[in-house]
């Protein structure tokens, strides 16, 4: 009977001994796996932060917003276009304005939030998305502003938001879906209630000539730059309150993931541009001011 238990015993040890030895073994291996992928996380992360260093990998994305970018006869061009094409020339960049994606205004910007090495103009600074961490370089300065603009005959009085919310009563106001109109407006007091979407600005446009929404908040020169486009009489239409200073656009904007090295880089030869004459000319060529 003594041999017995002591086989019996012997056996629950080497069983108990057995049962450790792997169970080290295992965490010895998930260790060693945990280690790796955390390994791997990281030399992926520095290889896009190295990808994204490359100002010639940056996706360039516009939108139909004459005369700042826009599409004539399949060419790309405008202020902005040209511009950026001049950045590019001086930094040896070989690409064209075939590289340029022209895309409605939602789906850029929601592409600018999600997306790296990517860059949207012509961009407004707002409240909303320097908190989204978009990192800027301009501005073009071309004395556009955002503003609410309405036809004369309506004889809008407004001193502040609460005049535009009170005044409006059940009527809309046109905004561009996440345009910076509609932040303005919105970071300022106005009543999103007010407010009505549309993809792009021809909409607002054709809406307020056709009486479907009383006024707009859109950018002042590209409201009536379309309006001359679309054959409108824009003597008949006003702006009757701002929402931003000029200062607060004419940006390119970029991805928050954009390295500080590349922003810098660009903007020193935007700043060039300025400095040598060539934003001022080009601006010149689409708009006749100086």
């Amino acid at each position: 009977m003594r041999f017995m238990y002591s086989f019996v015993d012997y056996s629950l040890t080497n069983d108990f001994l057995f049962s450790l030895y792997f169970s080290i073994i295992n965490l010895q291996v998930i260790h060693m796996m945990r280690k790796i992928t955390s390994l791997v996380l990281v030399l992926f992360a520095l290889s896009s932060l190295v990808y994204a260093q490359s100002p010639e990998e940056i996706i360039w994305m516009t939108e139909e917003f004459p005369p700042y970018g826009y599409t004539e006869d399949g060419v790309i061009k405008g202020v902005y276009v040209d511009v950026l094409l001049e950045v590019w020339k001086k930094l040896g960049i070989k690409k064209t304005r075939q590289d340029i994606k022209m895309l409605p205004w939602a789906r850029a910007y929601t592409d600018l939030q999600t997306k790296p090495i990517t860059a949207l103009f012509s961009m407004s600074k707002t409240e909303k998305r320097e908190k989204l961490g978009f990192k800027w370089v301009g501005p073009i300065n071309t004395g556009s502003f955002i503003g609410i603009i309405a036809k004369k005959d309506k004889a809008y009085k407004f001193n502040s938001l609460s005049d535009v919310n009170s005044v409006l009563g059940k009527d809309k106001l046109g905004v561009v879906r996440n345009d910076s109109g509609k932040h303005f407006f919105l970071e300022q007091g106005g009543d999103s209630e007010k407010l009505i979407d549309v993809n792009v600005g021809e909409q607002l446009i054709k809406m307020l000539k056709n009486d479907r929404i009383p006024a707009i908040a859109y950018s002042t020169v590209i409201s009536f730059y379309m309006m001359k486009k679309s054959g409108i009489d824009i003597s008949q239409y006003e702006v009757v309150y701002a929402l931003s200073d000029p200062k607060t656009g004419g940006f390119f904007g970029f991805h928050k993931d954009t390295p500080d090295e590349t922003i810098v880089l660009i903007q020193k030869t935007f700043d060039e541009l300025v400095s040598e004459g060539v934003v001022a000319r080009v601006i010149s060529s689409y708009t006749g001011s100086d």
